[in-house]
């Protein structure tokens, strides 16, 4: 009889959370992940097998000896206590009339977190002993489900420590394949456990793209060090693993120390982000391995860092056979850019590499030291996601989860997906206004209002909380965050009462798209309006808080009592700053936006590319990604997507093209490029659900050359000129004079 209320009877049938040990271990170094094997006769032919599963902390399934699916880290992240999702697999193929053999490893992943960090996973309350869930059918009868009849062992694992944040320890003494076999003696074996404690999660279906192993890279270098560690340097920082191949004396004692940069000792340098509060006592991205005196072959099955340089250590000769193993969420690119320009260039292509480097279920703060959805991240860089990757049903999915997360009092968490408990309510709107920007910039992008239907109860809902912490005055954690500006607690009031107009803004605009009553949150949001005019513009008609992001930001939400007298005091702030970035997470995705509105782009392309420390300086040092900190030479993580959002602005401003509220999906656009003559060209393509648009620029003799390439069904328009599906080109001189060339 199934005992879970929760569990859709129709996809796992009778199937029981199965597991190996009663109670989650306490910590240690030698806490093997539990194999689970089940001998599963088929007595006639048969035409399609399918195999549900579902595994809260990660899992492998194999049936005859082989891996079911390219997908890694199943299944998807989430409050375990909340979402449960869980995939199908077609595993026709993998079957055959006779016995066949079904194998799982259960690992760990957020879900049985046993050692301390700063985010508490540890006492989470969800955590128990490694599990999964599985019902196999055979021509829609089911043949095998997950319960206690299985067989498992801890002890024949060679799999003897492993954890998602921390590393992956391996015996390949005891690695023994021949348990995937079904003449495997499995006598010392025991039987599996069901999970008693109750099921309160809903079962999701998995519809977004999975994470793989999405690319395998030599190293351009391998080096020894003056103590007699190996060092490989694979070219590029990227979230993922190694994979060696190695044959040493038996016994030999193996470390693996992954490293985004290297200090002068050769050692691995981790800029404090394995400090003790945030991993107390476990080793940060290490892996070892005890070799078999055969050839083996290692990659860690149940962990990924972030790194472009591996030290090995322990090795008697130079590793022969090592790739560095690029694995993330397998999503498709869908834009191109390119430039006259080196440190644009660098932003476009680290910004890629950063945002790869974070897709793991949701879009993680970094692959390093936290692997957390922190949704302030997410919220800068939201819009070049939507731009260059098939981002939808990632977010989707993602959505779904912080939707899941939102307490009763309206507050959400900071991370998600995260534990049910406060530590991250204090965050604020930076974070928490994810909840509207997802819906609001998928709609803008792809015309589905499915996100902004479902969202309108979140969003009032979270309004009624920070209405309340507003008018009490509560100080949020987060503002400007990582901003190169002094920190000004007036600053960050202000830009929580801006969230509170955003939130305003895209509940009305929820509404109003989708033909229900809105006049009230459009009331709502003229009133804020006003207030935050009267409260934050003096009688000169100038901010009372004279930095970039607060005056930018006021600009942008249209709070104004004269326009042009904020547009110079914007201008003159730039001035006195010296022409360099004053703004961290927040600002930045208001500044360039706004100069290129008030027609000074080539303020923003000057901030851009002369402000230092920042983008600038990251590209004088050679990096391949983006760093959290305009100033983070020696601290924090050198692979954040959080700065990518400024790639938005290359296809907004530099090629002109962007959807509109009005008519979203790229169903009828106004082009509005900006011209540099020191950037010389710029040049790009996005792929929309219309079809491709691409449009490039270039100066040459003394004059702007403007192609853009329209599909069918888009209707576009530059200048006030409808263009032709097709290519439409346009020379612009430099008074601003044009005539068109019809190709």
């Amino acid at each position: 009889m199934n005992p879970y209320t929760n569990q859709p009877s129709e996809l796992f049938g009778n199937a029981e959370y199965i597991k190996a040990t009663e109670q989650a271990p306490s910590f240690s170094y030698t806490d093997p992940l539990p194999f689970f094997r089940k001998k599963i006769p088929i007595e006639k032919p048969f035409e399609k097998a399918e195999l549900c599963v579902q595994a809260p902390g990660f899992a492998k399934f194999y049936i005859n000896g082989r891996n079911i699916t390219e997908d890694i880290f199943i299944s998807a992240t989430s409050d375990y206590d909340k979402i449960l999702w869980y995939h199908t697999y077609d595993v026709t193929t993998l079957l055959h009339q006779g016995l066949n053999i079904l194998g799982v490893i259960a690992g760990n992943g957020f879900f049985n977190e046993s050692f301390q960090t700063g985010w508490d996973f540890d006492i989470a309350p969800w955590r128990d002993a490694p599990q999964f869930l599985l019902c196999l059918r055979v021509d829609g009868e089911i043949v095998a489900v997950s319960d206690e009849s299985w067989k498992c062992s801890r002890e024949k694992s060679h799999i003897i420590f492993s954890h998602l944040r921390s590393g992956e320890y391996v015996d390949m003494r005891k690695y023994n394949p021949a348990w995937l076999t079904s003449d495997y003696d499995d006598r010392d074996w025991q039987f599996a456990i069901a999970r008693s404690r109750p099921i309160t999660a809903d079962f999701r279906p998995v519809l977004c793209q999975p994470i793989r192993e999405c690319e395998r890279m030599a190293p351009i270098s391998v080096r020894t060090t003056a103590d007699g560690a190996f060092i490989a340097d694979f070219g590029k920082t990227i979230s993922g693993y190694s994979e060696i191949t190695v044959c040493e004396p038996c016994g030999t004692e193996i470390l693996f120390w992954y490293a985004e940069e290297l200090d002068e000792n050769d050692l691995p340098k981790h800029n404090g982000m394995n400090k003790k509060n945030f991993y107390r006592y476990t080793p940060f991205q290490h892996c070892r391995m005890v070799a078999s005196g055969k050839t083996d072959t290692f990659k860690p099955s149940f962990f990924y860092g972030g790194f472009r340089y591996l030290r090995i250590e322990g090795m008697t000769r130079p590793p022969k056979e090592l790739f560095a193993v690029f694995t993330h969420q397998s999503v498709e690119r869908r834009s191109e850019f390119s430039c006259g320009n080196d440190v644009l260039n660098y932003i476009y292509h680290a910004g890629i590499q950063s945002t790869y480097s974070n897709l793991f279920w949701c879009l993680t703060d970094c692959p390093t030291r936290e692997k957390l959805g922190w949704t302030n991240d997410a919220q800068a860089s939201l819009e070049q996601t939507l731009i260059n990757f098939n981002i939808v049903p990632l977010l989707e999915k993602w959505y779904e989860d912080i939707k899941a997360s939102m307490f009763a009092d309206g507050s959400l968490h900071g991370t998600v997906p995260s534990p049910d408990w406060p530590w991250g309510h204090a965050c604020g709107p930076v974070c928490d206004c994810l909840l509207y920007e997802i819906p609001y910039r998928v709609y803008l992008y792809t015309g589905k209002t499915a996100m902004l239907t479902e969202g309108i109860p979140f969003f009032e809902r979270y309004i009624t909380f920070l209405e309340k912490k507003i008018a009490k005055k509560h100080e949020f954690i987060l503002g400007d965050w990582m901003s190169n500006d002094i920190v000004n607690p007036e600053l960050k009031a202000l830009i929580a009462k801006l969230y509170l107009l955003k939130a305003y803004d895209i509940t009305a605009f929820a509404h109003k798209t989708l033909n229900l009553h809105a006049l009230d949150w459009e009331k709502k949001a003229s009133d804020w309006r006003e207030t935050l005019a009267s409260e934050y513009i003096d009688e000169n008609g100038e901010c009372k808080i004279a930095m970039q992001t607060a005056v930018a930001m006021l600009l942008s939400f249209h709070i104004e009592k004269n326009r042009k007298v904020l547009e110079k005091q914007f201008l003159s702030i730039i001035d006195l700053d010296g022409y360099q970035l004053r703004a961290g997470m927040v600002g930045f995705q208001y500044i360039y936006h706004v100069l290129s509105d008030i027609g000074r782009g080539d303020l923003a392309y000057r901030l851009l590319t002369e402000t230092e420390p920042g983008y600038k300086t990251w590209f004088s040092y050679g990096e391949t990604t983006l760093w959290e900190e305009w100033n983070g030479e020696n601290r924090g993580s050198h692979n954040h997507h959080m700065y990518s959002g400024v790639i938005s602005w290359f296809f907004r401003s530099l090629l002109g093209i962007s959807p509109s509220e009005e008519t979203p999906a790229f169903e009828k656009i106004e082009l509005k490029p900006i011209f540099i003559e020191s950037l010389k060209y710029a040049k790009g393509s996005m792929e929309t659900i219309r079809g491709k648009i691409e449009a490039d620029w270039v100066f040459r003799d003394g004059r702007f050359i403007y192609s853009v390439t329209i599909p069918e069904g888009i209707s576009a328009f530059f200048k006030g000129k409808q263009l032709t599906a097709g290519q439409n080109v346009f020379f612009i001189s430099h008074h601003k004079t044009e005539k068109e060339l019809s190709l």
